[in-house]
């Protein structure tokens, strides 16, 4: 450089020791500036992109809910009720036209259900060969085998034969023998009930078709023994319990022996001093048998006496007005149109209205007021800036707030207490009253039908232009963000390449530069080894070479 150059010289007084990586981070840091600053412009960018989609999120909902506003003007929702004690629940599941029925529930559809007769035990054997049940028709053969001939292996292979059935074994407390055998069908109705069959040998088999006496369960002390046999004609599974109340020889003294069932049958039995053998009659066809020898007083014993239907497969049956209508199930769909009657018992008659539903109307205006204050608080929130505050992320959007200009405008044209609806003057939200809404149906429901019909149409069209695909406020809005990231993105990266060619040349520089001091170093120690031999003829010092550079700028 010229020594006449007015730039002014950069001068390192003492060039030892000097970073020149700090020299390169502070020119870099410099150039870095403007970078950053392209950089919080994308942020800025992708803010507005973001806010723009919740915005717009928050226009398809509020279309949504005018859509869901405007059906149920067309085709209002209709509502059902029942009169208090009804023996059934009602819900809507179509289209029910308006009407009041009269309901009654002559029988519930119920389930095949067959047990056994009782078993002292779950894993008592039942005997090898096969079971067979039979439903809708087809057989469904089980083979039993010394794999599976107790209760409980029984139960598992029937379940696992995929006859509509299920089987389990119930413990019903019956004294002397508890353990039964169960067999229901999955569903209710007469169309799936079914039969069982079996061909079982070396073991008790389960009877799923006669009453069955169990074994005497005995608590006597005396030296006779008491036989339970008849046959049983009650219609309940249940257990029998004996005591004697006047004991003595049988033959020689009368004995009384009292008995009680589950059900709450008692009564009592006379042994008279002749007895000498024979049936005695106790209660429900079933008969007494005692062997000679003494009974105590106090003196107890027991028998289970088993029914094999639980319970019958049958429709349920409903009668509307004169009419009567079947059921296979307890859910009755084919009785009213669009109504599902839910039987829980037998009675009636109970009426069901049904009529147009105004809370279900309510919940559709009340999801309309809900959509459009969201979208008016975001669009007011992210578009109007605060003095003294961060501005939001679309502070200078004049489109959205014009689209929100025109939404308020239309609202102000339209008689909104006809729909419960207030607005708010100050903050322009709205505000829905059910209790208004009702007494405006009530009152006048063609008013109501019509501000319906022109909120929808009102508010529909400019929704609907705010989210057009293409020339909507939000598609083209966030397609101009988006070419602007674009353009910023690319200046970034050209200004990042820039910065990192003057890196590497300034890191070159300074690595010369740092070259050629580290020569000068070396020569001004060559220089001071010199001057020290001749140090004892000379009083002056030697200045060392380099100690002091000066750079043109």
């Amino acid at each position: 450089m010229s020594s006449t150059s007015a730039t002014s010289p950069v001068t390192f007084s003492n060039f030892t020791g000097i970073d020149f990586n700090q020299i390169i981070s502070a020119i870099t840091a410099a150039d870095q500036v403007p970078i950053n600053n392209l950089q919080n412009q994308v942020v800025a960018e992708n803010t507005a992109i973001s806010t723009l989609g919740t915005i717009g999120g928050d226009f398809t909902s509020f279309q949504t809910a005018l859509n869901n506003l405007n059906t149920s003007t067309a085709i209002a929702p209709m509502g059902v009720t029942v009169s208090s004690g009804a023996p059934f629940s009602a819900s809507v599941i179509g289209g029910p036209t308006a009407g009041t029925y009269s309901v009654s529930v002559n029988q519930l559809a119920s389930a095949e259900s067959l047990a056994s007769q009782g078993y002292a035990s779950d894993t008592d054997s039942v005997g090898s060969g096969t079971i067979t049940i039979t439903s809708g028709g087809t057989p469904y053969p089980v083979t039993i085998d010394s794999t599976n001939n107790t209760l409980d292996g029984v139960a598992s292979a029937i379940n696992a034969a995929g006859a509509g059935v299920t089987a389990q074994v119930e413990n019903t407390g019956i004294t002397g023998a508890p353990y039964r055998l169960v067999i229901t069908s999955n569903e209710t109705g007469t169309a799936n009930g079914f039969t069982v069959s079996q061909s079982l040998s070396g073991g008790t088999s389960p009877d799923f078709t006669d009453n069955e006496i169990g074994p005497v369960s005995s608590a006597i002390t005396g030296t006779s023994t008491a036989t339970i046999g008849g046959s049983y004609t009650g219609s309940l599974s249940q257990g029998y319990q004996f005591t004697v109340t006047s004991g003595g020889t049988l033959g020689t003294d009368p004995i009384t022996i009292a008995y009680t069932s589950d059900s709450g049958e008692q009564g009592s039995i006379v042994v008279p001093a002749n007895y000498s053998g024979g049936a005695l009659t106790v209660a429900d066809g079933l008969t007494l048998s005692l062997a000679g020898g003494t009974l105590n007083t106090g003196d107890s014993f027991a028998v289970g006496a088993f029914v094999p239907q639980l319970s019958a497969a049958q429709n349920a049956q409903v009668q509307i007005g004169n009419q009567i209508v079947t059921s296979s199930t307890n859910a009755v769909s084919n009785a009213i149109p669009g109504v599902m009657l839910a039987l829980g018992n037998t009675g009636g008659p109970a009426t069901v209205s049904v009529a147009p539903d105004q809370v279900a109307q309510g919940n559709d205006i009340n999801a309309a007021v809900q959509a459009y204050n969201t979208l008016v608080n975001d669009i007011t929130t992210n578009t109007q800036a605060v003095p003294n505050q961060t501005a939001p992320p679309l502070a200078s959007d004049g489109g959205l707030r014009e689209v929100l200009f025109n939404l308020q405008m239309q609202l102000g044209n339209i008689n909104l207490s006809n729909l419960g609806i207030t607005v708010n003057q100050t903050t322009g939200q709205l505000s829905f009253s059910q209790a208004s809404f009702a007494t405006a149906q009530d009152s006048n429901p063609s008013a109501v039908s019509s501000a319906t019909q022109q909120l929808y149409s009102a508010m529909n069209p400019i929704v609907s232009g705010a989210l057009q695909p293409n020339d909507g406020v939000i598609a083209s809005e966030t397609a101009s963000d988006q070419t602007q990231v674009t353009s910023l993105d690319a200046q970034i990266t050209n200004m990042n390449n820039e910065l990192n060619q003057q890196t590497e040349q300034l890191q070159a520089q300074y690595a010369l530069l740092q070259g050629t001091i580290a020569s000068y170093q070396s020569l001004a120690a060559l220089f001071t080894d010199s001057s020290s031999s001749d140090s004892s003829t000379t009083s002056s010092s030697t200045t060392i070479p380099g100690t002091n550079l000066t750079m043109s700028a």
